[in-house]
């Protein structure tokens, strides 16, 4: 009886002790799948760690590119101002832009970049002949700065208004010469013989630019005195 006792002890302990190592086996499986999983997500944070950083540092690596503006100054009736006095301000920075003109023609031109002008950006455009002026804002555009600047913006300053309308010449009172002087003046442009003396004057048929119209309004307005037909008009 003792001997067999002894036998169904003996079977139940190693039972147990199989057990035992079963779920030892099972207790360290499951760490090891936990060790994995951890290792997983470490691995997918490091990577999307480093994609940030690369494209951080692309953004802040990114060259500037050029921002052009540029554009002529002319006067209400065409003539072209030459050396005009420009100046272009962002007023959003404050900042005042280096512009470029030259004294022989009406052409003017900031170049600067990226890194001094921004999409929303108000900038604004003053032209001058030392005497009269404009003003012109504009707001800088997704498109303007893709393009890489504003193209052409033009400035008009209001022509001078004195003495009087169809006297144009070096001398008093509104005579044919002042009409014949404006067609010689338009048919050989820069010939100083023909240079005109009152600019806002000249332009008196009540269309932009002065033309060999203006000249001829003047000579059928001498021509024939009171003529409604013939009126001069000059910008007022």
């Amino acid at each position: 009886m003792n001997h067999i006792l002894r036998r169904i002890v003996g079977r139940e302990r190693a039972r147990a002790k199989e057990k035992g190592k079963e779920k030892r086996g099972s207790d360290d499986g499951d760490r090891e799948a936990a060790r994995a999983n951890l290792s997983g997500i470490v691995a997918v944070v490091s990577v999307l760690v480093m994609l940030s950083a690369t494209a951080a540092l692309a953004t802040a690596t990114e060259p500037p590119t050029p921002f052009h503006v540029y554009g002529w100054v002319k006067y209400s009736n065409g003539t072209a101002v030459l050396g005009p006095n420009v100046s272009m301000t962002n007023l959003n920075t404050t900042e005042d832009y280096t512009v470029e003109t030259n004294a022989s023609s009406n052409y003017y031109q900031v170049i600067t970049s990226s890194c001094n002008v921004s999409e929303g950006d108000v900038l604004r455009l003053n032209a001058s002949d030392g005497v009269n002026s404009v003003s012109y804002e504009v707001t800088v555009t997704s498109e303007n700065m893709t393009d890489g600047g504003l193209f052409e913006q033009n400035l008009t300053i209001q022509s001078p208004q004195v003495g009087i309308c169809g006297d144009c010449d070096a001398f008093p009172g509104v005579t044919t010469n002042d009409g014949w002087l404006i067609i010689m003046n338009v048919t050989f442009p820069g010939d100083p013989r023909y240079a005109l003396v009152n600019l806002w004057a000249a332009d008196c048929d009540g269309f932009e630019g002065i033309t060999t119209n203006d000249g001829w309004l003047i000579i059928m307005n001498v021509t024939f005195p009171g003529d409604p037909r013939y009126a001069l008009q000059c910008a007022a």
